[in-house]
């Protein structure tokens, strides 16, 4: 399993130190003034501009076994498992109105998630389990909503549409190798996603925070290969009926 725990907690220390930059003081040295003003207020005036974005995200699937699935394939239960992973990318954003931007965010993700196959009770253990571990390509195109400025922070929120190449599915596997192939999952996907988040204005960029959900369009499932060495058979693969990716991302975004 890929540990992330060295990039989020490179992330988690970002963001201590965004919070604690002592805005308020800088500007009073810098006016002389003892009251707080907006920051770079030609920031929204531009009609594009650019930025970068990292965080953190969960990658799982929402899965639907087949409606048989004890009697014919002979699994209690089929079940997926979420872990966490890492996220970077590019901030391209047009400006359409005074409330409303278009973003293009090409982004690079990975993360770990399994598919565990049960024969017994879910507290005996899994049997069979299958682990994924994609390297996204994301293209998302969001349309950005914000609310008014008030000072140096205002509100958004965003929805659109995301596609995504996955360098690390098993889609073009041959048979062979070192671990089992349970089934294998597509490596194109699209889907709609919906998210909120704060811009926070200070002296020399902003900054923003934002928690975004993704849900995919496409059944992702597909066959696996037999493995008498691993004990991969049909049953695997057909056991489940529909599968589709799903995922929570927290960002960091600097503009």
């Amino acid at each position: 399993m890929i540990k992330h725990r060295h990039f989020i907690s490179l992330m988690f220390l970002l963001v201590a130190l965004a919070l604690v930059i002592p805005e308020d003081a800088n500007a009073q040295r810098r006016s002389g003034r003892i009251f707080r003003f907006q920051n770079i207020l030609e920031h929204d005036l531009r009609p594009y501009h650019f930025g970068f974005t990292v965080g953190v995200n969960t990658l799982d699937f929402a899965l639907w076994p087949e409606k048989y699935l004890n009697q014919i394939h002979g699994f209690t239960y089929v079940l997926p498992t979420q872990d966490y992973g890492f996220h970077v990318g590019i901030v391209s954003n047009l400006k359409l109105h005074q409330y409303f931007d278009l973003r293009f965010i090409p982004t690079f993700s990975f993360g770990d998630r399994y598919i565990a196959f049960y024969e017994d009770d879910y507290d005996q253990g899994y049997k069979y389990r299958q682990e994924l571990s994609p390297y996204f390509l994301d293209f998302p195109l969001h349309i950005k909503y914000k609310s008014a400025r008030m000072t140096n922070t205002r509100a958004y929120v965003i929805g659109g549409v995301k596609y995504s190449y996955d360098l690390g599915s098993y889609e073009d596997r041959r048979p062979g190798g070192d671990n089992p192939l349970f089934l294998r999952t597509a490596k194109n996907d699209f889907h709609y996603e919906i998210g909120v988040g704060f811009d926070h204005y200070f002296y020399y960029f902003k900054f923003s925070t934002e928690i975004k959900a993704s849900f995919g369009f496409r059944n992702l499932v597909l066959d696996g290969e037999e493995d008498i060495v691993f004990g991969a058979q049909e049953r695997h693969w057909s056991s489940i009926d529909r599968l589709n990716s799903r995922s929570i991302m927290i960002s960091f975004l600097f503009e």
